[in-house]
């Protein structure tokens, strides 16, 4: 015996489905997510732009000691040191002091092995062979001694 049903007679009601899953208001989670990006970005750009202030002396003394004579570029060079180094520490210094402390931050003995033609170039109105050379020494100490490092004692 077969029983056949007609569908179309049951009493049924139309399928009820939940609603679409809204995305506000947001979870907790969510929130704690976005404010973890934002405090990372602006943390970054905080502190692209304190490396660029930072940087910003160094970068002037670059620009400007090439171009420059000799007698100019040791005083560029003191400028840029003052920048970064306390004034009691820099501002005293001459002659072989000075050179001393510009070979003590290089690590090598680039000014006080040529201490005679830097006081030549400062206090003789006369020339001297390597200027370019004395020029490039100083834009050597800016580049390689600015800013200076943390050395541990």
């Amino acid at each position: 015996m077969t029983s056949s049903t007609n569908t179309s007679l049951l009493p049924l009601e139309a399928m009820q489905l939940p609603d679409v899953p809204s995305w506000l208001p947001l979870a907790w989670g969510w929130w704690a997510s976005a404010a973890s990006v934002v405090c990372i970005a602006l943390s970054l750009l905080l502190y692209l732009r304190w490396k660029k202030k930072r940087l910003a002396p160094k970068k002037a003394a670059l620009a400007l000691i090439q171009k420059e004579h000799p007698a100019a570029a040791i005083e560029l060079l003191r400028q840029a040191a003052l920048c970064y180094f306390p004034r009691e520490q820099i501002a005293h210094l001459t002659g072989q002091e000075w050179y001393a402390f510009l070979d003590q931050q290089m690590g090598s003995q680039l000014f006080e092995t040529n201490s005679t033609a830097w006081q030549q170039v400062l206090y003789s109105k006369q020339g001297v062979e390597n200027a370019d050379e004395l020029v490039q020494h100083c834009y050597q100490w800016v580049e390689q001694s600015l800013p200076p490092k943390k050395r541990r004692k």
